[in-house]
Order: structure tokens, then C-alpha cells, then sequence
């Protein structure tokens, strides 16, 4: 599933680089070609503007013009060619051309040419007439001078100008070519990178789901199977059936407890479960649990110390810190022997902080499972957790309240000497 999206981004990714990258190619030989064609276009114009030019005595010398001037009469013929003779089968190419004000461009013999084909008005006076700066209304023996309309075509030889076109062309495509190359190798690369969060968390996901269907699946079979139980003496009394039903009981407050973090869990991932922020004591809150869980941990022959510091206010969620701590505490108890001892400390940590720290003399953690068991359903000896109650999602749901209050939480343990769990939380409130 997960190499058909990466192929797919790939080939999303390139095909919009690739496009970007051909538009940006185009677009570049278009202006060169455009500022390259017209400086030359413009002195074809400046040629083609004069409004009226002489037209040479027979045997006269060619006018002087930076580019190639053909100059044809109306019935197509050749009046004056300057500079460049051209032959017959490129003159018969030139006199195809439509008169028009945007110069084309021609290849002829291998060369390329820039051709302006313009209407133009010309005198023509009789032969022996002098020629003066101004032209004359009549020529010698009062001769009148004709005025003729001709067309001129202005040719100017573009080779340099292709060539550096062509060398543009050449490495625009050698860009593109090995650009899309690079595009597609980055885009298969950059999306290979950008799958890993998701695949992660596909992946735990999937385990989240299996796990939770796994830990429902043995308290519901024993709902089940002792139900069945008691069908089968449908004429037996409550007070007979009183072990069956505790079972139940047990089981379904089991379940309740299991759902329940599985909807919290379930509202940190989808950013729903939002806290309700507001000042409070949190040594009254701590007291508050640590008075609750000291008749407990008597009841298990285990010493519960505190060590609460005053006027411990912070901004926060009340009731999660107090989720919090209760999950520290059931974890100190339940993994801590007879003769154990439990020692709980609240107190300013400076650089606005509170430390709040729950140290047991229990089991332990092995070295290998500190670092995962803030995971979800994780467990380092799964069959006693179950056994004693445990699902693996306390200290996961104490780390989000932890981070969701902007602060930190971690763990220290050693092997059948106990464990240190340390809480960091700001005073004030974090954007």
C-alpha cells in the first residue's frame, strides 16, 4: 500500500516540476529569442521607414545600407539589390513573401535570414539628371519626375543570433533532460521520507488495535464463560451464583476502566481531548490523592511517605494532574512487595517548576524496558501485568498529561531495587 502512494506522490511531485521546469525553459528562449530578433527587427524598421527613397541611375552605384535592400517594382522584378547578390531560386523565395509589418525569418544556403517586406513610395527622374540633397519636382528639359510605389524588402543575415538561439535550445532540453532526471529521483527519495511518520503511525495504529482487541477479548470471555455458568442453574439464588457475579462485576469494571483509556488515548491522537486550564494549589491535590492511597498501601503492609511542600499554585487541569498522580501511585502499589515503601515528593523545582516525584523499593524495570514503557499496551512481563489488572496505557495516558501541560515526564529503575518516576510541570500556563 504504501510503495503505490510513494509511487504516486513521485510521480505527482515530478510532474509538476517537470511542468514548472519545461515553462520555465520555454519561457526563457522565448525572451532571448525576443530580445536576440528585436534589436534586429528594430533596424529593419528604421531601413524600411525611410519614406521615400531615389532610385538609381542605370550603371549608379548600390545604396549604402547596414543590411541586404532588394527594392521590386509592381511587376515583381528586381530594381536594385545592395551589398549581397542573391541568386535566383533565393530571390524567387524573397518575392514569395506577403508585404507585412512582422519580419520572418528565412533560411537560405545554409544561412539564416531576418526579412522585412514593406510597400514604399520613390521618385524616378530621367537619366542624366544631377541629384542634389532635395529631390527635384522635374528633371532636365523639364522632364517631370515619376513617383512610383514599389516594395522593398529589407533582409539582414541572423546566423550569430541562431546560433546562440540554437546553443540556448540545446541546453534548455540537456536541463530538462537531466533536471526531470533529478526530479524524479528526489521525488521517490522526498517521498520515501515524507511515509515514514505515516507508516509509523499506520503501523502503530495497527498494534493499538490489535492490542486493545486482545485485552477486550479476555475479560469479555470471562464474562461469557461465567454467564454461561450461571445459565445453566437458572433455579440457583443470587447469594449461590454470588462468585459467578463477582466475576462479572470484576470484569466489567475491568472493561469500563480499559474503554475508558482507550477514549482518552483515542481523543490525544485526534486533538479532542482538550484540558480545562485553571489556577490551583496542586500540594492540596497531591494530599488530597496521597490521603486516599496511604489506607491502601497500609492494607498491603507498605510505609506510603510524603514529602509535600506549601503554595505549590499552578495554571492547569485539575483533574488530570490528579489522573496523573493516581496512575503513578497504582503503579507504585501494585509493583511494590510487603515491607515496601513508597515515598511521594511535591516541591518547587525553580526556574518555574514543580518537581512531583514517586520513588517505590518495588521490582524494578529491566534496563531494556525504561525506555518503552511510556509505550502503549507495552509490558515487560505481560502475563503478571495482566494478571494483577494492568493494560499498558497508564503511564502512556501520564505521559500525554505530562507534554499536554508542557512538561516532562521520565523513569529510572533498577533490576529488584525499585523505581524513581519524576514529573516536571511549568507553573504558568504555555502558549
Amino acid at each position: 500500500m504504501f510503495q503505490k502512494i510513494r509511487v504516486q506522490l513521485a510521480t505527482l511531485n515530478a510532474v509538476v516540476f517537470l511542468v514548472m521546469l519545461i515553462t520555465c525553459g520555454i519561457g526563457l528562449y522565448v525572451y532571448i529569442e525576443h530580445r536576440l530578433l528585436d534589436r534586429v527587427d528594430d533596424g529593419l524598421r528604421e531601413i524600411a521607414a525611410i519614406p521615400m527613397q531615389p532610385l538609381l541611375h542605370p550603371g549608379g552605384r548600390p545604396l549604402d545600407r547596414p543590411a541586404v535592400t532588394i527594392i521590386y517594382d509592381k511587376q515583381g522584378d528586381v530594381l536594385n539589390q545592395t551589398d549581397v547578390q542573391f541568386g535566383e531560386s533565393d530571390l524567387e523565395t524573397l518575392r514569395d513573401l506577403q508585404i507585412s509589418d512582422v519580419p520572418q525569418t528565412l533560411h537560405l544556403d545554409n544561412h539564416y535570414y531576418r526579412v522585412l517586406t514593406a510597400p514604399v513610395t520613390q521618385y524616378q527622374f530621367p537619366q542624366n539628371t544631377p541629384f542634389f540633397s532635395g529631390l527635384p519636382q522635374t528633371g532636365m528639359a523639364g522632364q517631370p519626375v515619376q513617383k512610383v510605389q514599389n516594395t522593398v524588402q529589407v533582409v539582414r543575415n541572423i546566423d550569430a543570433e541562431q546560433d546562440v538561439l540554437e546553443t540556448l535550445l540545446v541546453v534548455t532540453v540537456l536541463v530538462i533532460v537531466v533536471g526531470g532526471g533529478l526530479i524524479v529521483g528526489a521525488g521517490f527519495f522526498l517521498a520515501g521520507r515524507a511515509l515514514v511518520p505515516i507508516r509509523q503511525a499506520w503501523e502503530r495504529q495497527q498494534q493499538f488495535v490489535a492490542d486493545a482487541s486482545h485485552e477486550l477479548r479476555t475479560p469479555l470471555a470471562v464474562v461469557q464463560s461465567h454467564s454461561e455458568l450461571m445459565l445453566r442453574h437458572p433455579d440457583e439464588t443470587i447469594q449461590e451464583q454470588s462468585r459467578n457475579v463477582a466475576v462479572v462485576l470484576k470484569e466489567t469494571k475491568r472493561m469500563t476502566k480499559l474503554v475508558s483509556d482507550l477514549l482518552t488515548l483515542a481523543r490525544t491522537d485526534s486533538n479532542q481531548a482538550l484540558l480545562e486550564l485553571r489556577p490551583f494549589r496542586l500540594d492540596e491535590v497531591v494530599r488530597d490523592v496521597a490521603e486516599d492511597y496511604t489506607l491502601m498501601a497500609e492494607l498491603q503492609e507498605i510505609e506510603l511517605q510524603t514529602n509535600i511542600e506549601d503554595e505549590l499554585e499552578m495554571i492547569g487541569d485539575a483533574n488530570r494532574i490528579r489522573q496523573l498522580l493516581l496512575i503513578l501511585l497504582d503503579n507504585a502499589l501494585k509493583y511494590t512487595p510487603e515491607g515496601g515503601r513508597i515515598r511521594l515528593t511535591c516541591r518547587n523545582a525553580g526556574g518555574g517548576m514543580i518537581e512531583l516525584i514517586v520513588a517505590d523499593t518495588g521490582i524494578g524495570i529491566a534496563p531494556d524496558d525504561v525506555a518503552r514503557i511510556f509505550d502503549r499496551f507495552y509490558r515487560g512481563d505481560k502475563a503478571r501485568t495482566r494478571a494483577e489488572g494492568g493494560s499498558g496505557l497508564g503511564l502512556s495516558i501520564a505521559e500525554w498529561i505530562a507534554e499536554a501541560h508542557h512538561g516532562k515526564i521520565r523513569a529510572e529503575s533498577t533490576l529488584h531495587q525499585g523505581t524513581t518516576l519524576t514529573v516536571l510541570l511549568p507553573k504558568d500556563k504555555k502558549e
